[in-house]
């Protein structure tokens, strides 16, 4: 039986002297996910490019995501993807927010900035 992993997904930058130098397309689940392959609570997607998210979540998320917005999605996890990674939902915290917020990093950029998604308990 598949199973839903409910999450956001956005494009995290990473700037320099106010360039932005990087990026990445990122999935985060809002639940505790256990991969047993890797004996670790890693449930989080890299997209390498704006067309991966296009095949799996619609033209509408990738609009949305290239505008900068933090947006809540739904994956279908396959019995094959679950029983490959061993995944199993664990845990889902009590309601929180999600904002995408800016800090400032060290390496490789000294005095450069990269964004992250945190999460705000309410």
């Amino acid at each position: 039986m598949a199973e839903k992993m409910e999450g956001n997904i956005t494009e995290l930058k990473t700037y320099k002297d106010g360039k932005q130098v990087d990026s990445e397309i990122v999935f985060e689940p809002l639940c505790d996910w256990w991969i047993g392959k890797l004996h670790d609570y890693l449930g989080c997607t890299k997209y390498d490019d704006i067309g991966a998210v296009i095949d799996e979540f619609g033209i509408d998320v990738a609009e949305r995501i290239t505008k900068g917005e933090v947006v809540t999605v739904e994956r279908t996890l396959s019995d094959k993807e679950i029983a490959e990674k061993d995944l199993r939902k664990v845990s889902c915290a009590k309601p929180f927010t999600v904002e995408k917020i800016a800090m400032p990093i060290r390496y490789p950029f000294p005095g450069g900035s990269k964004e992250y998604l945190i999460r705000r308990w309410e």
